[in-house]
């Protein structure tokens, strides 16, 4: 077996009490498997991540890894002052067919600080492939692309550890990499909940103690008190009912009477070459705007002139009322709380039981919804957020795009490179993607 893992316990302490993250999970992945790991936020997804390459040690139970291992994460890959060439030839001497190969060759002299995230994404993993080790651990890592790009480095990815008979284990809440594994396992509260393959039915998965989970595809109310009645060759369980399905997004009435935000013919780029050439929308008080396109496509750096953060190469842009922009950063050794977040928000976002601990010891989804609740509680009238829900699972998807959808009070400017999401915006600016996968 190149991972096997047994009884998993691992436990964080927050302010002296210890709170379970994986709860005796186990595991084993064949030599050349491609499996996908997939489970909500806060599942217990990246905490096995880490404890599998060394970053966490376990609070009890027994992990082997055979041979060596590399790990892509979500974010945090690069090395900001090298160049893209510069960082490829830290895993191959093949800097320029290995651009080539993924087309990105125009990239080579760039730094990996100024090119896109999710272009800094596919750079990390051409990196991380070349290195050729024997287990690779790749947390989200298409957590920046568009669906369609997404697929593609999926495939990619697969293809070449197939090729090199190398171990992939993929950790995602995305649905659509299931086409590409050998095997998926679901985690739920720290244990495996249900396993299958690819186009068969999910089988739920009972531990030697009996633990049994309602599959998520279930939508019923909890809590329950359920009576269990064991039949001649089933099981009954006497007392769930349904959950009743709710309209999540309400049609929003923007009233046209304050002009916030107002880009004419926009243009700006680095190094001489353009970003984007020309952005034009209006963005009303109370308006929800999504700047929708893929990456490389300028997103954030239309949100980096609103601020002034980059100069205007051409065109107008007028902003009235104070501005806060939020990024996909967070001070890690502070709290959602200490970080300036309000127990109303936290309250919303369900982030009551981590609102003391350190933002760094929190998977990728309960950072995401920190740095929503961070933002949220300020007083700004003008919202800028880049990829608010990019590290989230469906549920909490909708839940972020239901509470901006409620902020009738500030205009909200969001990027993402999710179709499903802009189409609850008010208006969608759509940029010309530069993205090649």
């Amino acid at each position: 077996m190149a991972i096997e893992v047994s009884d998993l316990f691992h436990l964080y302490r927050v302010e002296g009490e210890m709170v379970p993250a994986l709860r005796g999970l186990s595991l084993q992945v064949p030599s050349g498997e491609i499996c996908v790991i997939r489970g909500p936020n806060g599942s217990g997804k990246s905490t096995l991540v880490e404890i599998l390459s060394g970053g966490l040690q376990p609070s009890a139970g027994r992990v082997s890894v055979t041979g060596s291992l590399r790990l892509l994460r979500q974010q945090g890959n690069i090395l900001p002052e090298l160049t893209v060439g510069e960082y490829l030839s830290l895993a191959s001497q093949n800097v320029d067919s290995l651009l080539g190969d993924w087309d990105l060759a125009e990239l080579r002299d760039a730094r990996m600080a100024t090119i896109s995230s999710g272009n800094a994404q596919l750079v990390a993993a051409i990196a991380v492939l070349a290195s050729e080790p024997a287990v690779l651990l790749a947390d989200e890592p298409a957590a920046s692309l568009s669906i369609a790009a997404s697929e593609n480095l999926y495939q990619r990815m697969t293809d070449y550890c197939r090729s090199k008979n190398i171990t992939l284990l993929l950790v995602t809440h995305d649905q659509a990499a299931e086409a590409f594994a050998d095997r998926v396992v679901r985690i739920s509260d720290g244990r495996i909940g249900e396993e299958w393959q690819p186009g068969t039915s999910e089988k739920t998965v009972i531990d030697k103690h009996g633990w049994l989970r309602i599959p998520p595809s279930f939508a019923v109310e909890f809590p329950a008190l359920t009576e269990i009645k064991l039949l001649t060759d089933s099981l009954e369980l006497v007392g769930l009912a349904p959950k009743l399905a709710t309209n999540k997004f309400l049609k929003r009435e923007v009233k046209q009477e304050l002009v916030r935000i107002e880009c004419q013919d926009l243009a700006t780029g680095f190094n001489n070459e353009a970003v984007f050439n020309s952005v034009s929308f209006t963005a009303f008080s109370g308006s929800l705007t999504a700047i929708h396109g893929g990456a490389g496509s300028g997103k954030t750096t239309v949100l980096r002139t609103i601020t002034g953060q980059q100069d205007i190469w051409s065109g107008k842009l007028d902003v009235t009322g104070e501005v806060k922009f939020f990024e996909q950063v967070v001070e890690g050794l502070l709290s959602v709380q200490e970080a300036g977040a309000s127990p109303e928000w936290i309250a919303r976002l369900g982030l009551e039981d981590y609102a003391n601990r350190p933002m760094n010891r929190l998977s990728g989804g309960q950072r995401q919804k920190s740095l929503l609740a961070i933002a949220l509680s300020s007083i700004s009238e003008i919202l800028l957020l880049d990829e608010p829900t990019n590290a989230l699972d469906v549920e909490n998807r909708d839940l972020i795009m239901q509470i901006l959808g409620e902020q009738s009070a500030r205009t909200i400017i969001f990027t993402t490179n999710d179709s499903d999401i802009s189409q609850h915006a008010d208006q969608v600016v759509l940029l010309t993607s530069s993205e090649r996968v």
